[in-house]
């Protein structure tokens, strides 16, 4: 084997190692955290955590209200109250920062990284002068005032298990914890008495968590955690990419697990550089993960008044595509066998071409060595594919390419298996994780949301990569390879803009203009998954369009916060026919396009069956990570060097987490409600705007009174009609969206609307129709449109009747369809992504306020 990659499987194997005997009593652990650090973790303190002092109290209520703000502002606070009262002994800056690092017990472990990023000087490089890749030098060449050298760069982590001591030191914060407890015993006592039933909401459904509950891997008190990476520039148009990972504590509920006060940075790696040793850097983190878990963490639960051991469990570990192939030592998705499921499907490439794809129909007049095998059944290989064989076969495979005699074996190992070296995560007790590679789970972020449209928006433009011996004018799906049809396309998405509710969030913009700059995430969720079905119908051809709205299905299903059984069926039988298709039809068994083929085209097929391995692909998403990277940055204040401050900003944000969970009420969750709110019970509430008197209403609206008065059997009798009534203007639902009524919306400019009037199920104003059930069930029930009815539709119903807010968008491509007096007037429904409507439209109809 080539004496580089038997030394990179070499230092892998020393990393893992490492992590097998880590413990608290280790010289590392000393050296990072100290013994009063490592005493207060093996010794926690068993009472709740009061800060009698008045003085201390509001030196800490100034310090957490300042925020973001200067340590001037701080300062400048505390003046102006000595001032007033020139008795109080307010704490100063650097005090009040040593009393909450003293209080929580949090600090940061620094350790020495390459100039360039290459390696942290951690396990094997820890007694390197020089960086094993670049060479650069570890040290500078002038000495501070004690003679010792001076790093040239650090790289930062937070420890974790002060962290989860934390959130059991107060009684509200204890029980918050305590769902994951309650919603195994829910599921276990469910599936005690058969088959389930009940939809699929959390990675607690899943088939390994359960497994592993019931094999005892998992005991109650054990804190599941989901490890999750990436890496991101803090500024645009500057050489400022940095990788992070935080920590994300499954035991709270969804509602709160993603918030910023209970999301725990783990890491920072400085840039601008990509790391090229991942594993030197994470390694810090894991070593203390593995030591608590190793130890058990002795933990104080103020909600019983009792002392227990807990092992943290390693759920999951998440990634975007490149750093997963670190994370995992994988190959990545060009490889021959790209999975990260380690599924069995093997690649191909052209003639002399290097890069695979995993085209699984075998092109005609193809003999490529090693790739000519025949077509393969998708149904047949999902059917035959599960966690367990993936495991082993993962573990055989490692070990056939580390026991590679020489290079040319190594490199047709690695071929052959897509392992290039084992994964650091192989060190973790193999009691206390998952399991590899089935910790690993699909990435439902970056896959539809990114992946997916930068396939196919390029093929339907004509600008997708096209062989000298292929003819883009033989591409009957580049509808839009004109800048006329292009640009149409982008004005029509740009004017749905003022129809999204301002509860879905960014709207897509333009993609014409916009598409190359930019373009977020969650606008091409709207725009592909939300506006797509109806902008291409009638723009692509029956046979692509029908296709693509099966992958829409399919994406939809799996994108809810609640997936039934039956629904992961259908979820499975729409992905299945959509990678079929794909293939017939776009590549037509053509060598010159196997290169249309990409891992996004595969890799779906797989998420029905892992959503039921480890639940919902919303649950361990990538939004967690990108949002903690996008609001740790904008607190940057020290431009000049921006790694070490994000890195400090999250050390605060830890240490204030922790506090809040320890001292509840030094900043209570925000329930809060705007002034005038009305509580209408079961989190439905009346919001301001408010008639000062009551109005007249009109004879429709009488008459819909009385109808809604006659069918109200628990109201009682009335003797006279309702001629008046008391006007709001807004409903917030349970769900924290927010119904506007037309009577506010309608006294706005359109370009400065963000409608929400339109709520599923009911509205208090007009119905719409049913949608065309011709074109439902061409678009595989993507495409809802219907007519409003305008005055003939008005009713009233019950305001809790009210689901969820949905986008109402003027649908234009109806008309193109059928011309009969239905396409006047016509909408199409957009859903904002995760919410489980469609059943309940086909059901109930849309109304409008």
């Amino acid at each position: 084997m080539r004496r580089r990659n038997k030394l990179k499987i070499k230092i892998a194997r020393e990393y893992i190692g490492a992590l097998k005997n880590a413990t608290l009593d280790s010289d590392l652990s000393r050296r990072w955290l100290g013994k009063e650090t490592i005493k207060q973790i093996r010794n926690p303190p068993t009472s709740p955590l009061m800060i009698d002092n008045p003085t201390t109290r509001l030196s800490l209520d100034l310090y957490l209200a300042v925020g973001n703000a200067s340590q001037e502002t701080y300062n400048s606070t505390c003046a102006a109250i000595r001032r007033r009262f020139p008795d109080e002994k307010l704490l100063s800056y650097f005090l009040v920062k040593k009393l909450v690092e003293d209080l929580t017990g949090i600090t940061l472990i620094l350790e020495d990284m390459c100039i360039n990023s290459c390696t942290g000087y951690t396990g094997p490089y820890s007694d390197h002068t020089h960086c094993p890749i670049c060479g650069e030098s570890r040290y500078e060449a002038t000495l501070n005032r004690q003679g010792k050298q001076i790093a040239r760069k650090q790289f930062q982590t937070v420890p974790i298990a002060p962290q989860l001591q934390a959130l059991k030191r107060s009684k509200e914060s204890a029980l918050r914890t305590e769902y994951r407890q309650e919603y195994t015993d829910k599921i276990l006592a469910e599936l005690r008495t058969g088959p389930r039933k009940s939809p699929f909401r959390d990675f607690f459904d899943g088939s390994d968590y359960l497994n592993s509950v019931q094999s005892k891997k998992i005991k109650a008190g054990d804190m599941v955690l989901l490890l999750s990476m990436d890496g991101a520039q803090l500024y645009r148009n500057k050489a400022s990419e940095c990788w992070m990972y935080i920590w994300i504590i499954l035991d709270h509920a969804p509602q709160f697990r993603y918030k910023k006060r209970h999301i725990l940075p783990g890491g920072f790696i400085p840039g601008p550089n990509k790391p090229k040793n991942l594993d030197s850097f994470i390694f810090p983190g894991l070593y203390h993960l593995a030591s608590v878990q190793n130890d058990g963490l002795p933990i104080w639960d103020a909600s019983r008044d009792v002392t227990f051991i807990s092992n943290p469990f390693l759920a999951l570990a998440t990634a975007d595509g490149p750093g997963m192939a670190c994370l995992n030592g994988c190959v990545g998705h060009q490889g021959k066998i790209h999975c990260r499921l380690q599924c069995p499907l093997k690649g191909r490439h052209k003639p002399g071409a290097s890069q695979y794809y995993p085209a699984r129909l075998k092109p005609q007049d193809y003999s490529v060595p090693g790739c000519d095998h025949g077509d393969v059944d998708l149904n047949t290989l999902l059917e035959t594919f599960d966690s367990k064989e993936a495991s082993s076969r993962y573990r055989e495979n490692l070990l056939f390419v580390e026991q590679s005699p020489n290079a040319a074996e190594f490199k047709r190992r690695r071929l052959e298996t897509g392992i290039c070296k084992p994964s650091i995560l192989l060190g973790i007790p193999e009691k206390h994780i998952l399991g590899l590679p089935g910790c690993f789970p699909l990435d439902i972020m970056h896959l539809p949301a990114l992946n997916i449209p930068d396939l196919f928006i390029p093929l339907w433009r004509g600008t997708f990569d096209c062989d000298k011996t292929d003819n883009r004018d033989t591409w009957t799906w580049a509808v839009l390879r004109s800048n006329a049809q292009w640009k149409a396309h982008g004005k029509a998405v740009g004017d749905a803009t003022p129809y999204f509710p301002g509860s879905f969030d960014r709207p897509p913009r333009n993609p014409a203009e916009k598409i190359s700059s930019g373009y977020k995430a969650w606008e091409f969720l709207l725009y592909f998954y939300g506006l797509g079905p109806c902008l291409f119908f009638q723009v692509l051809p029956d046979l692509y369009w029908k296709n693509y709205c099966k992958l829409v299905r399919g994406i939809r299903i799996l994108m809810q916060e609640e997936i039934f059984p039956e629904e992961l069926i259908e979820a499975q039988q729409m992905l299945t026919e959509f990678s079929d298709e794909f293939e017939e039809i776009y590549c037509q068994r053509r060598t010159d396009r196997l290169h249309f083929v990409r891992p996004s085209i595969h890799t779906p097929s797989h998420m029905p069956s892992e959503t039921e391995r480890v639940g919902p692909g919303i649950i361990y998403a990538q939004w967690g990570i990108e949002r903690s990277i996008g609001n740790l940055g904008e607190e940057i204040k020290q431009h000049s060097n921006p790694f070490s401050n994000l890195a400090q900003r999250g050390l605060r944000r830890c240490q204030v987490n922790a506090l809040k969970a320890m001292i509840p009420d030094i900043e209570p969750c925000d329930d809060s409600l705007p002034r005038g709110a009305l509580d209408l019970g079961d989190q439905y509430y009346f919001l301001y705007a408010m008639d000062t008197a009551q109005r007249e209403v009109t004879e429709l609206e009488k008459e819909a009174f009385k109808l809604y008065l006659e069918s109200a059997s628990h109201l009682p009798p009335r003797e006279f009609p309702v001629t008046k009534v008391t006007r709001w203007a807004r409903l917030r639902l349970p769900n924290c969206q927010t119904a506007r009524s037309f009577w506010k919306e309608g006294l706005k400019p359109i370009e400065k609307l963000r409608c929400s009037r339109n709520v599923k199920p009911v509205a208090v104003v007009s119905l719409y129709g049913d949608p065309h059930p011709g074109l439902l069930s061409m678009s595989s029930k993507t495409y809802y449109s219907v007519q409003h009815l305008r005055e003939t539709g008005i009713c009233v119903i019950p305001a809790k009747s009210i689901q969820a807010v949905v986008a109402m968008v003027p649908d234009h491509q109806y008309g193109k369809y059928i011309q009969d007096g239905t396409h006047i007037d016509r909408w199409q429904v957009v859903e904002k992504p995760g919410l489980k409507l469609d059943q309940r439209i086909l059901e109930e109809g849309i109304l409008d306020v």
